[in-house]
C-alpha cells in the first residue's frame, strides 16, 4: 500500500507539471496502434462505416506536452491507374479524445524503496468514418509529430513524426482489425530477459501472423506537427531513420537479444544498456490463405536499471498447446510458483472468455496467492465451434517483489471441425435391372459415425459404418448422401453424390412383314444413342447387332 501511495504521488506531481509545461514542448510520443470495427452499410447515406479507434502513448515526464484533444483521421485508397503510387483520399475526419489513463507498473512490496523513473499515458480516440465501395480496399493513417529528444536508437528523434496505420480490405470482405490484449509495458529492466505480450484478438477467427517492423514516421514533422490528411498521400508511409549502431532486427544495439512468436506475438527482450528504444510490432491477418488487413503497434519501450528479482515461473510440464474436436470438453491447470516466495496475482485475457464473441465460452478465474497460484481452466464446445485457425488466450502473472516482474504465457486451443469425407466410392451410372445391393463407402475416421441418405431408393446394409448397400426403386436421377458424425455428438457437411438409374430399353422388332422366298426386307426401328441390340436367331440378317438389319 505505501508504494501505491508514493506512485499516486508521483503522478500528482507529474500532473502539476504537464500543467504547467504542456504549451513549451510538443515533443512527447512513444507510439499507439489504430484499429477499426466493421459497422456495416448506413441505410441513409449507402456508404459503408467504420468504427475507427486509435491508442496513442506518450511520455508524461515534466516538460511533456499534454495529449491533444483531437488526431487528424484520412481513409485512402488506390489510384486506378497507378495502384502502387500516392494513396487518394476518401474522406477526412476528426478523432476526439474519448479517455485516458496513466499505464501503471504492477506494485512492488511494501518494503520495496524501488521506484521507477518512468511514466507512460494512454489516450483513446474514436470516430465513425463512411466511405464508398470499392474492390482494392481501404489504407487507414493518421500522422503526429513529435517524438521523445531522448530516443537512443533514433536518428534525430525529436524532429521524427509517427503514422498510425491500418489496412482495410474491400468492404464486400466484412472484417473488423485485431484488437491488442494489454496496453504496452511502461518499462523494461536493462540486462534481463524480459516478456512482452504483443497478442492480439480477432473477433473474425482470421489467423493472425507477427512480425517485428520498422516504425513508420508518416508525413509529420516540426513544421508541421499536425498535418491534416493529403489529397494525395505518398506510398509507402515514410519509414524513421535507425541512428547508427541500430536496426529493426538489432533495436537495443550491441549485445542485445530481440524475438517474437509469429503465432503469439509473445516477444522476448534483452536490452545490455538503458534508455528509450523504439520499436514495432506488425500483424498480418490472413483469411483462406489470403492476407486481408494489416495493423501494427508502435511503442517506445524504457529500458531502466532494476534490482535483481526473479520473474514468477510456470508449473513445470505445463503444456502450451492443445488439439480437441468439436463437442468436446477441455479441462488442465494453469499454475505458476515464485522463486522467491513473494505473493503472485494471474489476471487471464482473451476473446475466448467473451460469451458475446465467443458461446459457451471457456472459464477460468483470475487468481492470487503466496509464494504458488493455481486456476482450471475448462472448455466445453460445440459443434459449431470449430476452425481451422486456433483460438488462444493469455495470463500475465505479476509478483509483488522488488521491482515487480511479470510472466506473460499464451495458450494456444486448435478446435478440429467434424471431418468431412472428400469422396463417396461406388458407381455413378446404373442399369435399371442391376440397380439392387450396389455398394459405395467413404474413408473413415476412427470413432466416427456415418448417416446415409438415399433418393430413388433406400439403404439396404451398413448402418451407421463407412460402407453401405442401396437399392435403386425407380429409373432417374437418384442421390447418395453421407454425414460423417464425430464421437462427440457434431456433424460435418453433407457430402453428395448424384447417381443416374438408367431404364431398360424396349426391344423393337417393327412391323410383321410378309414377302417371298429370295426376297428381302428391313426390320426393327431406329438406331438409339447408347443401346446395343442382339438379334435372335441370327440366320438370314445382315447384322445381328445393329437396330435395323435386313433379313432375307
Amino acid at each position: 500500500m505505501k508504494n501505491v501511495i508514493r506512485y499516486a504521488q508521483r503522478l500528482a506531481l507529474l500532473f502539476v507539471a504537464l500543467f504547467v509545461t504542456s504549451n513549451v514542448s510538443a515533443s512527447h510520443l512513444m507510439g499507439g496502434n489504430l484499429t477499426y470495427e466493421y459497422l456495416g452499410i448506413n441505410g441513409v447515406s449507402g456508404l459503408y462505416e467504420y468504427r475507427v479507434t486509435l491508442y496513442v502513448y506518450r511520455l508524461c515526464d515534466p516538460g511533456s506536452s499534454a495529449l491533444p484533444n483531437t488526431m487528424n483521421f484520412g481513409a485512402y485508397q488506390d489510384n486506378p491507374g497507378n495502384p502502387g503510387g500516392p494513396k487518394q483520399l476518401l474522406s477526412s475526419i476528426a478523432l476526439p479524445l474519448l479517455s485516458q489513463q496513466f499505464i501503471q507498473p504492477p506494485n512492488a512490496n511494501d518494503s520495496c524503496t524501488f521506484l521507477p523513473s518512468v511514466c507512460v499515458e494512454e489516450g483513446i480516440y474514436q470516430n465513425i468514418v463512411s466511405l464508398p465501395s470499392n474492390t482494392t480496399g481501404f489504407y487507414f493513417v493518421a500522422d503526429r509529430c513529435c517524438r521523445n529528444n531522448n530516443i537512443a536508437n533514433l536518428d534525430n528523434p525529436g524532429g521524427t513524426g509517427q503514422a498510425y496505420y491500418a489496412q482495410v480490405p474491400e468492404p464486400n470482405i466484412v472484417n473488423s482489425a485485431p484488437t491488442f490484449a494489454v496496453a504496452p509495458v511502461p518499462f523494461i529492466c536493462a540486462g534481463d530477459t524480459i516478456s512482452v505480450l504483443n497478442q492480439a484478438f480477432d473477433a473474425d477467427g482470421d489467423l493472425l501472423v507477427y512480425h517485428f517492423a520498422t516504425p513508420y514516421a508518416g508525413i509529420a514533422n516540426t513544421a508541421q506537427p499536425n498535418p491534416n490528411p493529403p489529397a494525395n498521400y505518398v506510398w509507402p508511409i515514410q519509414n524513421i531513420t535507425y541512428a547508427a549502431g541500430y536496426s529493426v532486427t538489432s533495436p537495443f544495439g550491441l549485445g542485445d537479444y530481440i524475438n517474437i512468436d509469429t503465432a503469439t506475438g509473445l516477444a522476448s527482450y534483452v536490452a545490455p544498456n538503458t534508455g528509450f528504444y523504439v520499436v514495432a510490432v506488425e500483424i498480418e491477418e490472413w483469411r483462406n490463405g489470403v492476407l486481408i488487413g494489416v495493423t501494427r503497434r508502435d511503442i517506445q519501450l524504457i529500458v531502466i536499471t532494476c534490482p535483481v528479482n526473479p520473474p514468477p515461473v510456470i508449473a513445470a510440464g505445463s503444456a502450451l498447446t492443445y488439439t480437441i474436436q468439436e463437442g468436446q470438453t477441455l479441462c488442465f491447470n494453469v499454475a505458476f510458483t515464485d522463486p522467491n516466495n513473494d505473493s503472485l496475482f494471474m489476471v487471464r485475457n482473451g476473446d475466448i472468455f467473451n460469451s458475446i464473441l465467443t458461446n459457451p465460452p471457456a472459464t477460468l478465474n483470475n487468481v492470487s496467492g503466496l509464494g504458488s497460484i493455481s486456476s482450471q481452466f475448462c472448455w466445453t464446445t460445440s459443434c459449431s465451434q470449430g476452425r481451422i485457425t486456433p483460438y488462444q488466450f493469455s495470463t500475465v502473472v505479476d509478483d509483488n517483489g522488488c521491482p515487480a516482474k511479470t510472466t506473460n504465457t499464451v495458450y494456444t486451443i486448435n478446435v478440429t471441425p467434424a471431418v468431412k469425407p472428400t469422396i463417396i466410392n461406388g458407381p455413378d451410372t446404373i442399369c435399371a435391372n442391376l440397380a439392387s445391393g450396389i455398394p459405395y463407402n467413404v474413408t473413415t475416421t476412427s470413432g466416427y459415425t456415418y448417416s446415409w441418405f438415399v433418393t430413388n431408393g433406400n439403404q439396404a446394409s451398413g448402418g451407421t459404418t463407412g460402407a453401405i448397400g442401396v437399392n435403386f426403386t425407380g429409373s432417374g436421377n437418384s442421390t447418395i448422401s453421407v454425414v460423417a458424425v464425430n464421437p462427440f455428438g457434431c456433424p460435418a457437411d453433407t457430402l453428395t453424390k448424384p447417381v443416374f438409374i438408367r431404364a431398360l430399353p424396349a426391344a423393337v422388332a417393327g412391323a410383321d412383314i410378309n414377302f417371298c422366298s429370295g426376297g428381302s426386307a428391313v426390320i426393327g426401328g431406329p438406331n438409339t444413342s447408347g443401346v446395343t441390340y442382339s438379334w435372335s436367331p441370327a440366320t438370314g440378317l445382315s447384322s445381328s447387332t445393329v437396330s435395323n438389319p435386313t433379313v432375307t
